[in-house]
């Protein structure tokens, strides 16, 4: 049985979390777009200057591996097989993040961790023996996770609409704490728990290339909503799963190539030289292929304090 920890406070109202981003990227897109066709052409930004900011965001993770390729449990030949493992990956993100000119370009670099944790995961083989007995043998139960990332965008404008290009690196540790292993059979129907004293730890890397779209509106005051939009045809997920006392001195590695979609929605204030930022986003990845998998789905929330250099948080009169 799977068991999810109880979400923070923060992030309990996430169900329908995803649907006000995509609706709040629309309206400003459809708005920004009526504002420049009303006012013309705008006025090319504002020298950029540099910002350093720190945050904080609450995230709601969930990620899931596939594989299939042949192997055996109770056969002397290989027989269909398939793999999951699965992590509930919520966590507090803490980030540091530095924009600042180069090469005539406007660059950000982000790096941002998150504290280990207890939560839950699994990791699950199904064998599918030629009698019609489906075997499924693996754990399920608590671990401990933490992570970071890292992140470099570039930004330009096309037709008037912010463009950036970027890297995006996230690589997730996890610790199995189980001390049972789970082995079920569909014919004749059994289950059963055994005692082990194996120690299991799993490494998630995703290298991702997105390429984005951004939309800004001013609204009263010095408050600047933000829409964008990301789009990585071609990411890299990479599984590392190491059991040393199974396989000694060996790595078992997997990966797979998917696709990867973010949105995210920002609303600044910019009045003084410390802006604020609340930033709420989504995202989600697809597989190219039924045979290696990579499934994320995340949800995040949160609040940047930054500081200007003179400058660059006023750009009104």
């Amino acid at each position: 049985m799977h068991r999810r920890p109880n979400a923070g406070p923060i992030m309990r109202w996430v169900p329908g979390l995803e649907f006000v981003i995509a609706l709040l990227i629309l309206a400003v897109f459809a708005v920004g777009a009526e504002a420049q066709d009303a006012s013309g052409p705008a006025p090319a930004p504002p020298p950029a200057l540099i910002t350093i900011s720190a945050g904080y965001e609450q995230h709601r993770d969930r990620l899931r591996y596939e594989f299939e390729n042949p192997s055996s449990i109770n056969t002397p030949f290989p027989v269909p097989h398939r793999f999951a493992q699965t992590y509930v990956a919520d966590n507090q993100w803490f980030v540091c993040a530095a924009r600042y000119p180069l090469f005539g370009d406007v660059m950000e670099t982000e790096v941002g961790f998150a504290p280990e944790k207890p939560t839950t995961g699994s990791d699950l083989d199904t064998f599918f023996d030629p009698n019609g007995d489906v075997v499924v043998a693996g754990t399920d139960g608590a671990v401990s996770m933490h992570a970071l990332r890292f992140a470099h965008w570039s930004e330009g404008r096309l037709w008037n609409v912010a463009v950036h290009v970027g890297y995006v690196y996230r690589r997730d540790v996890t610790e199995f704490h189980s001390t049972e292993r789970i082995v079920s059979h569909s014919s004749p129907l059994s289950s059963s728990r055994t005692p082990i004293q194996s120690h299991e730890t799993t490494i998630s890397q995703v290298h991702e290339v997105p390429i984005g779209l951004n939309r800004q509106v001013a609204i009263a005051g010095r408050w600047l909503l933000t829409a964008g939009v990301d789009l990585s045809p071609i990411a890299v997920a990479r599984l590392t799963t190491v059991l040393p006392e199974k396989y000694p001195g060996q790595n078992i590695v997997f990966q797979a190539r998917v696709a990867a979609f973010g949105a995210r929605a920002q609303l600044a204030w910019q009045r003084t030289r410390w802006p604020i930022t609340l930033t709420a986003g989504y995202g989600h990845t697809w597989s190219y292929q039924s045979a290696s998998r990579f499934r994320r789905d995340a949800l995040q929330v949160g609040v940047q304090l930054g500081f200007a250099s003179a400058g660059a948080a006023r750009t009104g009169p």
